[in-house]
């Protein structure tokens, strides 16, 4: 399964330092398919990734599909989250807008 930073652009600064290009993120258009709940006090996105893909690193696909800033794993308590069915279209998704 693609990660994050595996597919990110990068080119060789002053010194011949590595440096990474921006991170684009894709908008994650809902489907039928999704799964919506709504957040607890104890909800983490990275636990929620790991509960729905078996995978705690796909907390950003949650983020996203949300708007939510990641700055934080805690989502705020009380909020209708959806969480994409088919990661594999999030990640195809992102991806594409990065290569």
């Amino acid at each position: 399964m693609a990660r994050r930073y595996e597919n990110i652009g990068t080119y060789k600064g002053n010194g011949g330092k590595v440096i990474y290009l921006p991170t684009k993120y894709p908008s994650l258009v809902p489907t039928n398919e999704d799964y919506y709940i709504i957040t607890r006090d104890q909800d983490r996105l990275d636990l929620l990734a790991y509960d729905f893909y078996g995978d705690s690193t796909l907390w950003w696909v949650v983020a996203m599909a949300n708007d939510l800033p990641g700055d934080s794993m805690f989502p705020p308590m009380g909020f209708q989250l959806r969480i994409p069915a088919d990661v594999d279209t999030a990640l195809n998704a992102f991806d594409n807008v990065n290569s």
